[in-house]
Formats: structure tokens, C-alpha cells, sequence
């Protein structure tokens, strides 16, 4: 016998994440004994990220300066202070890879890529150098999707 799913009720828990997510409610992370607080990546900030990526020579501190621009998060902050808060993490602090790995993780889930990705299916399907289907093919596809769902094949017999 199959036991019914009951629906509970969210908890108090539950209702606070969605709130916090809802609000864009700033997520903190501890290093050392030392609160950094990580909100939701701006564009800027993403961009920073990638140019560290792709332009850092020494690999010992590219950890540094991605967390660096994930605290500071935003195109003023990241212009003013980016230069003092990567050497502080690097040269003062000496954090290690480890340590830092956190602070990253919390900006990677701050990254929000649902949008991008309907926007990039979306705007693919209004390309004007996408052939557009005939109305036989688009009638043969439907009856493909159609007879797949029924269980049963065309028959092949030549006309």
C-alpha cells in the first residue's frame, strides 16, 4: 500500500531563508574570527573576477584578489579599495587557499544565472540567420512528437 505525501507547513526556518532570499539578504562568512558579508553579484563584480582569471600571472594570488572583489562587490568599492583589500588578504593576513575557499563558495552561490540563461534561450530564437521551419516540417515534427507519445511507429511504406 502507498503511503500518501502529506503537505507540511514551511517552518519558521524556512520562511526566514525565503525571506533572506527575497530580500537579498547579505550571507556572512568567518574567517579567522573575521565577518565578511557577500550579497548578490553585481555585473561589475563579475567582470572583475574574470578579468583576475584571465590576466593573473601568479597563481599565489588570484585566490586574494577574486575574494578581495567579492567583498567588495561593486564597480566604486571594487575602483577605490580593491588595491588595499587584496594586499591585506595576501601580504598582511596571509590567508590561505583554504581559508579563502568559503568566502568564494558563498559569492559562486551569489551569482545568479537563471535569468542569463532565459534571456541567451530566448534571444537565440530571434536570430534572423536561424532557418526558419517550413510548415511541413514543423507538421512532421508534430506528428513525430505526437505518434511517440501514442507508443506506435510510423509505418515505412513507399508511396
Amino acid at each position: 500500500m502507498k503511503k500518501k505525501k502529506a503537505v507540511n507547513p514551511p517552518t519558521t526556518e524556512d520562511e526566514a531563508l525565503l525571506d533572506a532570499i527575497v530580500e537579498n539578504s547579505k550571507d556572512t562568512v568567518e574567517i579567522r574570527g573575521r565577518k565578511w558579508h557577500v550579497t548578490w553579484m553585481r555585473n561589475g563584480t563579475k567582470r572583475k573576477v574574470t578579468h583576475i582569471m584571465l590576466t593573473e600571472k601568479e597563481d599565489d594570488k588570484v585566490n586574494s584578489k577574486c575574494a578581495a572583489a567579492i567583498v567588495l562587490n561593486g564597480y566604486w568599492k571594487i575602483l577605490f579599495f580593491y588595491w588595499f583589500l587584496w594586499r591585506w588578504f595576501f601580504y598582511v593576513m596571509q590567508y590561505s587557499d583554504e581559508e579563502l575557499l568559503p568566502l568564494i563558495e558563498t559569492g559562486k552561490k551569489k551569482v545568479r544565472v537563471e535569468g542569463y540563461c532565459a534571456c541567451t534561450i530566448l534571444l537565440t530564437e530571434m536570430k534572423d540567420t536561424v532557418k526558419s521551419m517550413t510548415r511541413e516540417e514543423v507538421n512532421r515534427i508534430r506528428q513525430e512528437s505526437f505518434t511517440a507519445l501514442r507508443g506506435r511507429q510510423e509505418k515505412n511504406i513507399p508511396s
